[in-house]
């Protein structure tokens, strides 16, 4: 599937139209971060680098409404209504992580770029555009199951110019300047979901 979409970008094309909520986003504005341990509201929480992650818990999502569209997010990174993107407390910053959808079977990868949620029994905060894929932005929250994708993460790493080290930055803008970002996380959802 993704190599018959890459052979289509005839002049960039396809690309760009994968590019449309961020063109122009093409030198990653965040860091590599894991962090040190935290409290907020009285619960403490780890952040780790991990090579599997996989649990079922509420999801809620985030947006312009909220006053985050345009902020910076925990790494430095920012956030963007129209992305696929989301908050975690202590998954790496950035990573990829596979988002279910358990009420309605639709799923989304979504790049870790944010801390959150911090309201009880939340697991993720989604970006507004990553609740509309999954179906619940009406509702708000849904049940969803959160896996970490290691081997994608250390790929998409590489492709944002990261390092996996604290506090490192892209050095250079992505090599393919057609690609943004967002580009590349809609690549890896299209080779694992089949879909956007």
């Amino acid at each position: 599937m993704l190599s018959i979409i890459l052979c289509s970008c005839q002049g960039g094309n396809q690309y760009k139209k994968l590019s449309k909520e961020d063109r122009g986003n093409n030198h990653y504005k965040g860091h590599y971060k894991v962090g040190d341990q935290y409290a907020i509201k009285n619960k403490t929480y780890k952040p780790t680098e991990v090579t599997r992650y996989n649990k079922v818990g509420q999801a809620s999502w985030y947006g312009k409404k909220h006053g985050f569209h345009g902020k910076k997010t925990a790494n430095g990174d920012v956030y963007n209504k129209n992305l696929l993107t989301a908050a975690h407390r202590i998954l790496p910053l950035p990573s990829l992580a596979k988002v279910t959808n358990l009420g309605n079977g639709k799923s989304v990868i979504v790049l870790i770029n944010d801390r959150g949620p911090f309201s009880k029994d939340r697991e993720i905060d989604v970006s507004e555009k990553a609740a509309e894929v999954l179906g619940m932005k009406q509702q708000g929250v849904a049940k969803v199951r959160v896996q970490y994708l290691h081997a994608e993460s250390q790929t998409f790493l590489k492709t944002l110019g990261l390092q996996k080290k604290t506090g490192s930055k892209a050095k250079k803008p992505l090599k393919n300047k057609h690609c943004s970002v967002n580009c590349h996380i809609k690549l890896v959802n299209l080779k694992y979901n089949g879909r956007i």
